[in-house]
């Protein structure tokens, strides 16, 4: 998953939390095919988040009473350790049956054959329960998900970026209404920079958050990561141009604050609590933040969709699923519990509220806080939140390539060691 744990509100996890239990009093219950040996179930969940571990307990604690001839043994391997420790366990013949994936690293395992796909699994999941069980993923996950016409993942949480700005500031710059494309965004910060206030704060440092927003700069002006033939699709007028307005947003227009090259989401979240920053784009959890630390302006706070650039309108899509290694010795009883975990009508909605971020579904978004104001536009906006490669799916290069190609594009023409052309 490409973006940092979210700070959970007690808050709004018990009111998420309360909402997926009532989800849970009406789902209806999956049909379960017994093994016919006892057997164990090794499961890697990455979150240290105290909520999500529980959550998790309470979800195996289900599944057990359900699944009595299955137990799951749950090991916690923290998210910055997850990489090292699946590359290790594919080298050891030590990865577990089931485990939580980055979202952008599913085509890097799954190109190493080291992934058991989960197409059959899901059809046999819909002829069950009589609808398309894939129909329910939200449309950016496909692309991370569903590869060489096979599933390989099965989505439990999603996240995007949207504009967060001041009202109270906007007001008294004569600024009307949030932008609506990255023009109107540009021109709304310059009214905004005053003093020791910035217009907007945008990540240039090499740090996740920076292709993340720029992402959305990038597909809206019409560029591709990857152009038809499947190569760098950077070298085009609309990545230049893409590159040239986030880079002016610091050089030039000055928007931004003095050490964009060097920011990532955690400095400039600061920022904006510190009453420095006017807009910023980010996740739901500075919101929820926010509200956990009570300040007196969080009326003043407004969230709009990502601005458009001159080719549409394109959000970020992060989050998780789980996966089924291909050496799993239980596969069948490994599936029974990804199933359990990942089903809208079953713990999907409480293991997401847990998260602090939205579920893997669109058909349980409809619950707080994602269906009230502000919150309610992640929801929304995940109808059109993608990957960064869009509309071409995962590749396995992707985590190097995020690095190596885009992040250090930025920061080394925010630097001036580089020329948008040289980037």
């Amino acid at each position: 998953m490409e973006s940092r744990q979210p700070i959970v509100s007690r808050r709004t996890f018990a009111k998420g939390l309360a909402a997926a239990s009532a989800a849970l009093s009406v789902g209806r219950a999956p049909r379960i095919t017994r093994a016919q040996e006892p057997t164990t179930v090794t499961f890697w969940q990455f979150s240290t988040n105290d909520f999500e571990i529980q959550a998790y307990n309470d979800a195996i604690a289900a599944f057990s009473a359900d699944n009595p001839d299955v137990t799951v043994n749950m090991e916690i391997v923290p998210w910055p350790e997850q990489q090292q420790k699946l590359i290790t366990g594919l080298t050891t013949g030590a990865l577990p049956d089931v485990s939580m994936l980055g979202n952008n690293v599913v085509a890097q395992f799954q190109a190493l054959d080291a992934l058991a796909p989960l197409t059959a699994y899901f059809d046999a999941w819909s002829e069950e329960i009589g609808r398309d069980i894939t129909e329910d993923i939200w449309p950016g996950d496909e692309l991370y998900y569903k590869l060489d016409d096979e599933w390989w993942g099965s989505p439990v949480a999603e996240e995007t970026r949207s504009l967060y700005y001041r009202k109270d500031l906007f007001e008294a710059a004569g600024i009307a209404a949030p932008p609506a494309t990255w023009e109107e965004t540009r021109e709304a910060a310059k009214k905004l920079t005053s003093g020791d206030v910035h217009g907007l704060g945008i990540p240039g440092g090499i740090e996740y958050a920076t292709l993340q927003v720029f992402m959305s700069v990038y597909l809206g002006y019409g560029a591709k990561f990857l152009n038809d033939e499947g190569m760098c699709g950077f070298d085009s007028p609309e990545f230049r141009d893409a590159l040239t307005y986030y880079t002016n947003l610091y050089l030039e227009d000055k928007v931004s604050p003095p050490d964009t090259p060097t920011y990532g989401g955690p400095q400039l979240e600061e920022l904006f609590r510190n009453g420095r920053l006017a807009m910023l784009v980010t996740g739901p959890w500075l919101y929820m933040a926010l509200q956990e630390a009570e300040v007196d302006w969080l009326d003043s706070v407004g969230i709009a969709e990502i601005p458009a650039g001159p080719a549409g309108q394109f959000g970020f899509l992060g989050g998780w699923p789980l996966v089924l290694w291909k050496n799993s010795q239980h596969k069948d009883a490994a599936f029974r519990w990804i199933r359990f975990a990942t089903d809208p009508d079953g713990y999907l909605p409480q293991l997401a509220a847990a998260s602090g971020l939205l579920p893997g579904r669109k058909s349980i978004v409809d619950v707080e806080p994602w269906n009230t104001a502000p919150l309610d536009v992640f929801a929304k906006q995940l109808g059109f939140a993608y990957p960064y490669q869009y509309p071409a799916p995962e590749i396995p290069q992707m985590g190097a390539l995020e690095v190596d190609a885009v992040q250090t594009a930025v920061q080394s023409v925010m630097l001036g060691q580089a020329t948008v052309d040289e980037a």
